[in-house]
């Protein structure tokens, strides 16, 4: 099984639609087959949020799926489907303050594909890059430490914490890491570069929504087999093979 680092840049960028502004904040969603109709339905949600053109659309989703599905590891069966997403945004101080994480595990794996490292590759269309730092002992010894300080209850067999604790240990930590990375190097993503990065491992890059101070349009996706899609329909309460926007 070929190795894969945590973090990586396609070598070939992706030619990005002519986009300059989107309508409003919106959401596309799709757990199913890897399938032709997929980049129809993405360009459609697409030219009705934004205003880029439905051709050109189709074309810049048509050529992240194959860049992506080739580059990503495992047989035909093992990624013959896919969460797709497409995040459109208006601009807001959500972000203000980075929420740096690493992202979890996304489904259960299939019986022997445990240690395989899994990915989800992301191409940004409008707006800035997602903040991602560049993976190395320091960075992850540190935001654990984070967690680790932050989230008590983790660590103990005391009484669950409310959601009011719940609510501020997130906060403080999330102040924590935006000071302990304010000066941490960071991963550079240029346009129509399409950025892979691991999922639900410890070494997987710490990363954040960028401070969204205008309109973003953001893709990403993953790959499984059709049972691992299933499963993470069942976890997030989704409908396999449904458009969702």
């Amino acid at each position: 099984m070929p190795h894969q680092p945590p973090c990586a840049i396609l070598p070939i960028p992706v030619a990005i639609p002519r986009v300059t502004c989107a309508t409003r904040t919106s959401t596309f969603n799709y757990y199913g087959p890897v399938q032709s109709l997929l980049t129809s339905e993405a360009s459609k949600f697409l030219a009705t949020i934004t205003d880029a053109v439905e051709q050109e659309a189709a074309s810049t989703i048509n050529s992240f799926i194959l860049a992506t599905h080739n580059d990503c590891i495992g047989a035909a069966e093992e990624k013959t489907a896919c969460w797709l997403t497409i995040r459109v945004t208006k601009p807001t101080y959500e972000f203000e303050i980075p929420r740096w994480h690493q992202d979890g595990r996304m489904f259960p794996y299939d019986e022997g594909r445990k240690e395989v490292v899994r990915s989800k590759y992301a191409l940004t269309l409008l707006g800035p890059t997602t903040l991602m730092l560049q993976p190395n002992a320091h960075v992850f010894s540190t935001y654990h430490r984070g967690e680790t300080q932050h989230y008590w209850w983790r660590k103990t067999h005391g009484p669950e914490p409310t959601e009011e604790n719940k609510d501020q240990a997130y906060s403080t930590l999330r102040h924590w890491l935006a000071d302990e990375f304010k000066d941490a190097i960071r991963v550079r993503v240029g346009d129509g570069e399409v950025v892979r990065f691991s999922w639900g491992r410890d070494d997987s890059p710490v990363h954040s929504e960028p401070d969204l101070i205008s309109d973003r349009v953001f893709v990403t996706v993953l790959y499984g087999s059709e049972s691992e899609l299933r499963e993470m329909c069942n976890w997030r309460s989704a409908e396999y093979g449904k458009f969702d926007w």
